[in-house]
């Protein structure tokens, strides 16, 4: 077992994750913490870092150094982006931290910035083609991306922290300066013209695209917090920077879902997020919630334990697996098995109910996962599945998606709609979303019921179609007793009928 700390100093937020990496290759988040530093305020008349700024960012970095280590830490990867880049004193400051807290803090460049916000993202959100943009307090990295691989990268020196500071004199910003600071934006894209009419989804990393996410959710009561792969359209953000653009300090302060410390320099956050996306010509903004720090994470852990390229081939199974190794070596075995089996009378029923082709990957995630609860409690395994695969971070899912993984999970042992209908989850599902679920979950449920005993003893299955019944025909192992697989698959008579009007059947056949 290892635990690494990673730190990200950004411009006006430092980041602090420890993450402990198991013997097994699964590792996960044991830690975390964010501080707004503002380590670029006031040092553009003289392009250095403050004294005050310097002071801030020490005592926060000492105060992590003394977690790393009582956390039993046992290294730390820091790096430091545009603020300290662009000041003159960048250095002298990079050597005061290593005095003073013993932290090798290293200064990236632009490029290497945008890469590790790319690995963060990539690796956690299902798009192939996108333009990522990390937004900070002193500069935006924007990335073009195709076919999950970087085409084009660029880091453009305005941030949230640096307009406010340069357009804005007073306690508001007026009319003329915003219209002064839109212009200065809208010239410097300008200058990027592989970026023009890209017709893209927009990926936002940075506090400035979560609080627009949390500004959106909370004025359309969403039903859940989550903010990682959240969905903002242009229409929407269109009212919020009207919205923030109307609003005095004070009456920004009291946004539901805006946070204070950010309250200051969200009208040009806000406008470099309207800009690039008005100049791209993407339509929604897709929210992540892993950035930099996520992707120092993924260059760690590709180097010492995947691959140099420290990106995944399938980021949904792979995010799936990872959990599942939190689980005892017998409930492992199991579960991959029933993925198997699933998978398999999957390919036979799809061709006679003609699901959609995504449920097979959800299929396949929620048999891996449906027996997860069990780390909380045996009893009521199903529903404890149910939240932990809605609230774990599955990678390439949609929150909707993650939702009817769930609810999958949970009728794999019989929970009922009025579970779905109680639950805030329930409020993603669309159309024939809780039909089709139902009828696919019965597929983990049967597969589940083969191998009540635990001892993966089918060889294979097919399925048969009547007017009246689904027969389906297991293959076993020589000599096994398939009696308790019998008693389960009867309970699952009912739900048969329920969900496709016919008598389920399950004949055996010994495997020659």
């Amino acid at each position: 077992m290892k635990r690494v700390s990673f730190i990200d100093l950004g411009s006006n937020s430092v980041r602090f994750v420890i993450t402990e990496i198991k013997d097994s290759g699964s590792y996960q988040l044991i830690y975390q913490q964010k501080e707004s530093i503002r380590l670029s305020e006031n040092m553009w008349d003289h392009n250095r870092l403050t004294d005050e700024a310097i002071e801030r960012a020490i005592k926060t970095l000492t105060a992590f150094s003394h977690m790393a280590t009582a956390m039993d830490s046992d290294e730390i990867i820091a790096v430091a982006t545009a603020a300290v880049r662009l000041a003159d004193n960048g250095p002298e400051f990079l050597e005061l931290v290593k005095q003073q807290t013993g932290i090798n803090l290293v200064c990236i460049d632009g490029l290497e910035e945008a890469h590790l916000g790319f690995l963060g993202v990539v690796n956690t959100i299902g798009l192939d083609d996108f333009i990522l943009f990390d937004l900070g307090g002193a500069s935006v990295e924007v990335t073009l991306v195709n076919n999950r691989k970087i085409v084009e990268s660029v880091s453009l020196p305005m941030g949230a922290l640096t307009l406010t500071g340069t357009y804005q004199e007073g306690a508001e910003m007026s009319e003329k300066e915003r219209k002064s600071m839109l212009n200065h934006i809208q010239e410097v894209l300008k200058e990027q013209k592989w970026l023009k009419d890209k017709k893209l989804p927009l990926i936002g990393i940075g506090g400035t695209a979560r609080n627009l996410a949390k500004i959106d959710q909370r004025a359309h009561n969403y039903p859940i917090a989550k903010l990682h792969n959240y969905e903002l359209t242009f229409d929407r953000l269109e009212e919020i920077y009207e919205s923030v653009c109307s609003k005095t300090l004070s009456q920004r302060k009291k946004i539901n879902g805006l946070s204070q410390e950010r309250a200051d320099i969200i009208i040009a956050g806000t406008a470099v997020v309207r800009e690039l996306m008005q100049y791209t010509d993407s339509q929604v903004m897709i929210v992540s919630g892993c950035g930099l720090r996520d992707g120092l994470f993924y260059k760690y852990y590709g180097e010492h334990y995947l691959n140099p390229s420290g990106i995944m081939d399938n980021i949904l199974i792979h995010s799936a697996e990872n959990i599942l190794l939190g689980m005892n070596k017998i409930d492992l075995i199991h579960s991959k098995y029933i993925a198997r089996l699933s998978d398999a009378l999957f390919e036979q029923w799809c061709k006679e109910y003609e699901w959609p082709e995504r449920m097979r990957e959800l299929l396949r995630v929620t048999a891996l996962l449906h027996d997860i609860g069990k780390v909380v409690n045996y009893y009521s395994h199903a529903r404890h599945s149910a939240y932990i695969i809605a609230n774990s971070n599955l990678y390439g899912l949609t929150h909707r998606e993650q939702a009817i993984c769930g609810f999958m999970a949970s009728n794999t042992h019989g929970a009922n709609n009025k579970f779905i209908k109680t639950s805030p989850y329930g409020r993603l599902l669309k159309g024939n979303d809780l039909p089709i679920l139902s009828q696919v979950s019965l597929l983990i449920a049967i597969a589940e019921a083969i191998d009540e005993s635990h001892e993966q003893s089918a060889v294979s299955v097919n399925t048969e179609f009547t007017p009246k019944d689904i027969i389906v025909n297991v293959w076993t192992k020589a000599n096994k007793d398939m009696s308790m697989a019998d008693v389960m698959i009867a309970k699952l008579n009912k739900q048969c009928k329920k969900d496709f009007k016919k008598n389920l059947i399950v004949r055996w056949h010994e495997s020659l």
